[in-house]
């Protein structure tokens, strides 16, 4: 019998060097870390400088701005550039609002420090309607602050939203809150697909979302699916929600196909559980012939169909120009104070719920002293579907002549709740315009006036006119210290911004591989469990991560089983490797439990160290 030795605490070269020596080198070593951390420390101040006194962003938004009666929508409010404590209060009517949690975001943007405080609330409705979540006042270094007022239409579950059918393993549904529809009006539908909380699923390919076939209607953008788990007569499945708008373009009965999404399923193969025996196939002997099955299926829902009512021709404005929902109007003008021929930015805001890629730009009243640029556009979602958003038009006006107002706005939009068109006016801004004006006059003849023609200016007058002072030319301001100073700080502050953005652009190039080493660090702690499952799972899950980091695409997804069929190694250690994989598969899947020997730790550590070396 053989005694081991305490393992040394040196390495074999520490042991060579003298005592004072070693000492010597782990001091150099200490203050190369230490200059290192304090040069990044300060990079990193500099970085967070220009952040230090930024204003407070308060954004507040819905999940989806449409939801049916008794279903929640999730409310997040996120306060930038500021640190809060303490929970605002938010209330609406008919509304129950719970608060759901509380979390801290740091990230760079644009080569710029961001931190965020964000607090997320479950929103209830009690009846259908329209609701509006009035603007909630925020406390910060003793000002107040308030977000943007949001809007949730409520509805009751309409005729097409047929039952769930809690017998299958698997299902698709589709939601339509609605029976009727204006042309041009969104309407919210929700496509649910359920799986039992024994089959493990995925979207395949990776990033595909749900199709639904047919004419007569366009969808929005899918946002990402919400996943969570919901009782159907007893029986608990987990659910993937997708969220999207249909629109009509013609009117008619509209009828929508099933729609339907395709998974790659990992099936338990048993007989213990009703309702599977007829869908899962057995052995000859009535007995599972596998631990798991796995399979590409397409899931469907049901069809639908939805009335597609034309809009009315009595009553529409001229100005009207798609938009249908439910708006606001508002505008503002910077700066209220200018000179005849500086531009001025005029802003105007549609927010609220509706068609918003059918919103144009308002009409302006006309106006001379005005000179009226297009404007530039620009959206801002506040739900992650788009129906409720904030729409601004920016114009820059040039004023002609001194004018003590900006021009009045209107805007028309059809109102599908209550069916009929709407005008928002907007009343001309306070606008102090000083100066002489530019505008082209046209001064009557010397015969039709009757007076004598004016004298024609001397050449001394005009130069008189276009005379100006000199001023310092560029030589002379090179000459003065302050301007090498500002030279040198602009530069200072180029070169950080860019090593912030290459140092972003390294970090999300390699993250992934981070990730991946640090998970497979987790992972050989996990084989030191007790728990056979925490082993056998930390088993499986190191053979993918290993393939995983030789791969270029280090985001992949893949099953430790394809990733042993796909690299090139020998039989008998694939064999193994698979064995491994089934063994797993039995005990997650199948339930067959056993212990795990001390030897059979040996012999997967083994087994995956031998993995990793292969080429």
């Amino acid at each position: 019998m053989t005694t081991s030795s305490p393992r040394n605490r040196f390495s074999p070269l520490q042991q060579t060097l003298p005592r004072d020596r070693f000492s010597v080198i782990r001091g150099l070593i200490y203050l190369r870390s230490s200059a290192f951390i304090c040069g990044f420390a300060f990079l990193s101040a500099l970085l967070q400088l220009p952040a230090l006194g930024a204003d407070p962003v308060i954004r507040a938004n819905l999940s989806v701005a449409t939801t049916t009666v008794e279903q929640p929508v999730e409310l997040q409010i996120e306060i930038q550039n500021a640190r809060v404590i303490d929970p605002p209060d938010v209330e609406g009517d008919h509304l129950e609002v719970e608060m759901a949690g509380q979390s801290t975001r740091y990230q760079l943007i644009n080569g710029q420090p961001s931190f965020s405080s964000i607090f997320s609330y479950l929103v209830t409705p009690s009846q259908e309607g329209t609701f509006k979540i009035p603007p909630v006042p925020i406390t910060i270094d003793g000002k107040t602050y308030y977000t943007n007022e949001l809007t949730l239409q409520v509805t009751k579950k309409g005729p097409n939203n047929q039952g769930t059918q809690p017998d299958k393993p698997y299902f698709g549904e589709l939601v339509i809150p609605k029976d009727s529809a204006f042309v041009g009006e969104p309407v919210p539908i929700e496509l649910r697909f359920y799986f039992d909380r024994r089959i493990w699923y995925q979207p395949y390919p990776q990033g595909q979302f749900p199709i639904i076939d047919g004419d007569g209607f366009v969808t929005k953008k899918y946002p990402d699916p919400v996943e969570k788990e919901e009782t159907v007569n007893g029986k608990r499945y987990r659910l993937l929600i997708y969220r999207t708008a249909i629109t009509g373009v013609h009117a008619g009965r509209l009828e929508l196909p099933s729609a339907y999404q395709e998974f790659l399923l990992h099936l338990p193969v048993t007989q213990s559980s009703p309702g599977f025996d007829d869908f899962f196939e057995q052995s000859p002997f009535g007995s599972p012939s596998n631990a798991f099955e796995r399979k590409d299926v397409k899931v469907e829902t049901n069809s639908g169909s939805i009335e597609i009512k034309p809009l009315p021709e009595a009553g529409r404005p001229a100005d009207f120009s798609g938009g249908v929902g439910q708006f606001s109007l508002e505008t503002s003008v910077k700066p209220e104070r200018s000179k005849v021929g500086d531009p001025v930015i005029f802003q105007v805001q549609i927010r609220g719920l509706g068609n918003f890629d059918r919103v144009q730009a308002p009409h302006l009243e006309q106006m001379p002293a005005w000179n009226v640029h297009p404007p530039a556009t620009d959206l801002t979602p506040l739900d992650e579907v788009g129906l409720s958003a904030i729409k601004a038009f920016a114009y820059v006006l040039i004023p002609q002549a001194p004018v003590t107002q900006t021009p009045g706005v209107t805007f028309s939009y059809f109102d599908p709740a209550a069916e009929k068109y709407v005008t928002l006016k907007a009343e001309p801004k306070p606008e102090i315009v000083s100066g002489a004006s530019i505008l082209p006059t046209t001064s009557p003849s010397p015969a039709q006036s009757g007076s004598q023609p004016a004298a024609v200016p001397s050449i001394a007058s005009v130069a008189n006119v276009s005379h100006f002072s000199p001023s310092p030319g560029f030589a002379t301001v090179r000459q003065q210290t302050w301007f090498w100073i500002l030279q040198g700080i602009a530069v200072i502050g180029l070169l950080a911004i860019g090593f912030g953005q290459w140092l972003r652009s390294w970090n999300a190039e390699h993250a992934a591989a981070r990730a991946l080493r640090r998970e497979r660090r987790r992972l050989y702690r996990d084989l030191k469990s007790q728990d056979a499952e925490s082993v056998l799972c930390a088993a499986t899950r190191l053979i993918e991560v290993d393939f995983l980091l030789r791969s270029p695409e280090a985001t992949r997804q893949i099953t430790a089983e394809e990733a042993v069929r796909e690299r090139n190694v020998s039989d008998p250690l694939r064999t193994r490797l698979l064995e491994l994989v089934a063994k797993r598969s039995d005990f997650v899947y199948a339930h067959r439990f056993s212990a795990i020997t001390p030897m059979d730790r040996i012999g997967i550590r083994e087994t995956l160290h031998e993995w990793e070396k292969t080429p």
